[in-house]
């Protein structure tokens, strides 16, 4: 498990410098369109599309990282209340729903690409690249509580942080 650990840890970082860039392409698209209203009189036509596609992206590729990095909002206090097996079991149930619920989306995804046909508009990519960085962290964030699941069968503690340096 420890190279499926450093291999998801660096994506976790990879996928972080993705979100962040097309955050930072947001900004600047979105920059670019004020600026040329103040001194152009008309703004960017394309400037909206672009800010889309990239607060799409930014928020799929940011969907692994939550996970990885255990930032998502957890309701435990009543697992947390039990005793180490009960809150192991508890561990182990839920990394095993989570599976579950991403491998049935996982295996949706090819139909709902194929469906996602046509271009976007002044963007010049075809629509399902809108969803593929969705699928990408679906898988990655399986093999992530995977991960976790054999942590628990072997008994080791529920990690707090994960890091690409901490692994």
């Amino acid at each position: 498990m420890p190279v499926l650990d450093r291999i998801l840890a660096v994506i976790d970082r990879l996928f972080l410098v993705g979100a962040n860039a097309a955050l930072f392409a947001m900004l600047l698209v979105t920059a670019l369109n004020v600026a040329s209203r103040a001194f152009l009189g008309q703004g960017v036509v394309w400037a909206f599309p672009i800010s889309i596609v990239c607060f799409v992206w930014m928020s799929f590729l940011g969907f692994f990282v939550v996970y990885r990095q255990n930032k998502d909002i957890t309701v435990d206090f009543l697992l947390n209340a039990t005793p180490p097996p009960v809150r192991r079991a508890g561990r182990m149930l839920v990394d095993i729903a989570v599976i579950a619920l991403l491998l049935i989306i996982l295996r949706e995804a090819p139909e709902l690409i194929q469906r996602q046909v046509g271009n976007i508009e002044m963007v010049g990519i075809q629509r399902y690249w809108l969803s593929v960085p969705f699928f990408v962290s679906c898988g990655l964030i399986a093999l992530h509580f995977f991960s976790d699941f054999v942590h628990a069968l072997r008994g080791h503690p529920e990690p707090e942080h994960h890091h690409v340096g901490d692994i």
